[in-house]
């Protein structure tokens, strides 16, 4: 059986605009990838595949970035509990075990070293949450409250408004929530090598006060040279209002394997 594992997915969105302090002037590129997989073959059989790319380009005080992601699994079940796979089992077809697809694209407009406004377009699918797609648009304003050489905090506040598609069997089929976001993200740099990151979102539905959503992400990253680290996460996407037949908590801990190409 061969390990390497997966990728952190934001439940709503991405951050890019919130991970360092914006500068003025000038042109600079980044771009990132994270791969893993799972494979097991035997006396169990299941795969496991995921991905997450970032990119951001600034020039002067704008900036875009946008990030997309996959996590897909399939697997051949024990369907009768007995603790082992039949041949019958072995020879029937692969189900699906995850399969969850985001994309996002954001634009910032800095005002000095502290403040932007920015503007962000995303969507996800993810029917085992019970999603057949979810598109969401945000306008809002950002602003850097700590900026060191090791250390920055930062703070978002916008609105929010997204179009869900729910899966068959959901009733209703589809919905429209218009939220009141706000976003608190911090990182810090131990050293040269290790870094510290973790972002708690909180979206407030203004149609229906009960229709809270929480994210927190934290990360840790440790580089082992300019382009190769190793990164460990968790994810906690909490729905005070899921999907009707779905769970309100989901997490998710990840361990990671990050190439930076720009």
């Amino acid at each position: 059986m061969l390990v390497l594992a997966a990728l952190a997915l934001a439940e709503e969105s991405t951050f890019e605009g919130a991970r360092t302090a914006p500068k003025t002037a000038g042109r600079e590129a980044h771009a990132s990838a994270e791969m893993g997989a799972m494979l097991a073959f035997g006396n169990t059989e299941s795969m496991t595949l995921t991905g997450q790319g970032t990119l951001s380009y600034r020039w002067g005080q704008d900036q875009v970035s946008g990030s997309f992601g996959v996590n897909w699994g399939q697997a051949r079940l024990d369907a009768d509990a007995d603790g082992k796979l039949s041949d019958a089992e072995l020879d029937a077809p692969y189900l699906k075990t995850a399969e969850r697809e985001q994309a996002t694209l954001r634009y910032d407009r800095f005002f000095g070293k502290k403040d932007s406004i920015y503007a962000l377009a995303g969507g996800f699918a993810d029917t085992f949450a019970g999603y057949d797609w979810r598109v969401n648009g945000q306008l809002g304003e950002s602003h850097l409250f700590v900026s060191t050489e090791a250390t920055t905090l930062r703070a978002e506040l916008g609105l929010d408004v997204a179009r869900e598609n729910f899966v068959d069997g959901v009733d209703p089929s589809a919905q429209t929530v218009l939220s009141a976001r706000a976003l608190v993200g911090v990182r810090h740099q131990f050293n040269g090598h290790v870094v510290l990151e973790n972002n708690v979102e909180a979206y407030e539905s203004l149609l229906a006060i009960a229709d809270v959503r929480v994210n927190n992400t934290a990360a840790v990253t440790a580089s082992l040279d300019k382009r190769v680290a190793l990164k460990l996460s968790h994810q906690l996407a909490f729905d005070n209002v899921p999907v009707e037949g779905y769970q309100p908590l989901d997490h998710t801990t990840l361990a990671t394997v990050v190439f930076t190409v720009l």
